[in-house]
């Protein structure tokens, strides 16, 4: 039998860290924010031929930042896992795709509600189609380094925290 996506994300364990990124312990994903563990998540600025970032907009039923516009991918760090990793697994997940030419563009750490998390941002391309996770993500779309940076300006709100974050940090090492 396997897990879906969901059942995966209900049970998945993570490494909690301290403020160096060094695993102190685990914590199960659903209790990371109950009680304030840091934790890890990667990003994906998953790029075109245009150079173009697909953004995606999350589905309406996410707790978290719904109909918010963020990243390719993000992706919780399970415990063991590699940072890389885990965005080639998620990439698969919710865009049913393999990565070609992944590059780390940078780590940051930035505080999540009560949490602190340290994100490590990858760029990278893909062939093929991509294949929405439906149940997470109500669109997805391909979009300009200057679209993106004009519409943060005009609608900051429309975009998810760390997506922003990101954005503004690491603009500058995007292709």
């Amino acid at each position: 039998m396997s897990l879906s996506s969901s059942d995966f994300r209900t049970d998945q364990v993570l490494d909690a860290v301290d403020r160096t990124d060094s695993v102190v312990g685990t914590v199960r994903r659903a209790e990371v924010f109950r009680v304030g563990a840091n934790f890890r998540v990667a990003h994906l600025f998953l790029l075109n031929e245009e150079s173009e970032i697909l953004l995606q907009r999350l589905a309406p039923t996410r707790k978290r930042h719904p109909l918010c516009w963020g990243s390719s991918v993000a992706a919780y760090v399970s415990a063991g896992e590699s940072y890389r990793e885990a965005i080639e697994r998620r990439a698969r997940q919710e865009l049913g795709v393999s990565l070609h030419r992944v590059a780390m563009l940078g780590k940051t750490f930035m505080e999540d509600e009560k949490c602190g998390k340290f994100v490590s941002l990858f760029s990278a391309s893909c062939s093929g189609q991509v294949d929405v996770d439906s149940e997470h993500i109500a669109e997805v779309r391909f979009l300009s380094k200057a679209s993106i940076l004009e519409a943060r300006k005009i609608e900051p709100w429309s975009f998810t925290p760390t997506f922003v974050n990101l954005l503004d940090r690491f603009h500058q090492r995007i292709a």
